[in-house]
């Protein structure tokens, strides 16, 4: 009986709360103003137990809280205030868009290695392989596994036969490598043609993958036809805090994931690639330590 009451009781509470709110939304500025600092002790209160009242009500206590507030800041700043307007879908993650989004010249009788397929494999691969079937610091996600064949293997000794692939996908492995180049000159001794992406340096700096130590060995761009692999320096290799990749992650709408999905090649360097693939290794000190020009 003692339950029911307080049920009932929230119920009535919840259907007023809403119903003032909905009041104090259409008051005009000024008014505004005096009425929160009338009500300062209840509205306290509501922000306090938002968990024991209706989904209802908390969107109208997060509406007329940034009411308020952008009544009160100067107009230069209106955009600080966050819309609090939950996104229909998320973000695509790299993996979802290249299986989702992008479009591959790729037929249908042709067959395709995805190489370091990881937890999200190509779809439009006939064959998968990774170094790491179990688990490894080089990613965290388990590796996924469905009917194709799979292979595990280094990228820099495949044992794989010359062209014996029509289209080799890498993606987002060529940064963990001690050695790229002849990562890429395996590539392209298996496969005809093939797509390479790696994240760049803004990438790597705004989701703070600097701080993750023995994990993203190179950064790198396309410059012109040339694909360029940047060595990290280990001043350059601190925690700068999580607040653009939470940002990205967040179930609420916001400025940077719009930045983020209206610029996607400033944070992947993607490279498509047919017979061959123009490349410069540069380490730490800014010497290059190797290139498509060099034999091994």
């Amino acid at each position: 009986m003692r339950d029911h009451l307080i049920l009932v009781k929230r119920r009535i509470l919840t259907f007023l709360v809403s119903r003032l709110l909905r009041v104090l939304r259409r008051i005009p500025s000024g008014g505004a103003d005096d009425t929160f600092r009338t009500l300062a002790r209840s509205w306290n209160w509501l922000v306090s137990n938002q968990e024991k009242l209706s989904s209802e009500v908390n969107h109208d206590l997060q509406a007329f809280s940034r009411s308020l507030y952008l009544k009160l800041l100067p107009a230069e700043a209106l955009d600080l205030i966050p819309p609090l307007e939950k996104r229909d879908t998320a973000v695509l993650n790299t993996w979802e868009y290249q299986n989702n989004v992008m479009n591959w010249d790729i037929n249908s009788n042709e067959l395709v290695l995805d190489i370091g397929c990881g937890g999200w494999p190509f779809k439009r691969a006939n064959h998968l392989a990774d170094k790491f079937p179990d688990k490894t610091t080089h990613r965290v996600e388990a590796l996924a596994r469905d009917d194709r064949p799979f292979f595990e293997v280094d990228l820099e000794r495949l044992p794989f036969d010359n062209l014996g692939y029509d289209f080799v996908f890498c993606s987002h492995v060529l940064e963990h490598l001690d050695n790229p180049g002849q990562a890429i000159r395996e590539l392209t001794r298996i496969g005809r043609r093939g797509y390479i992406e790696v994240p760049t340096r803004l990438s790597d700096i705004l989701f703070n993958f600097t701080r993750l130590p023995n994990h993203h060995r190179w950064h790198g761009m396309v410059q012109g036809e040339t694909l360029v692999f940047v060595e990290w320096n280990e001043w350059e290799r601190h925690d700068l805090g999580n607040f653009y990749f939470n940002s990205l992650q967040s179930e609420y709408h916001n400025q940077f994931q719009d930045f983020f999905e209206q610029n996607r090649d400033l944070f992947f360097a993607s490279y498509h690639w047919s017979e061959s693939v123009d490349f410069l290794i540069i380490d730490k000190h800014g010497e290059i330590i190797d290139s498509s020009e060099d034999r091994p």
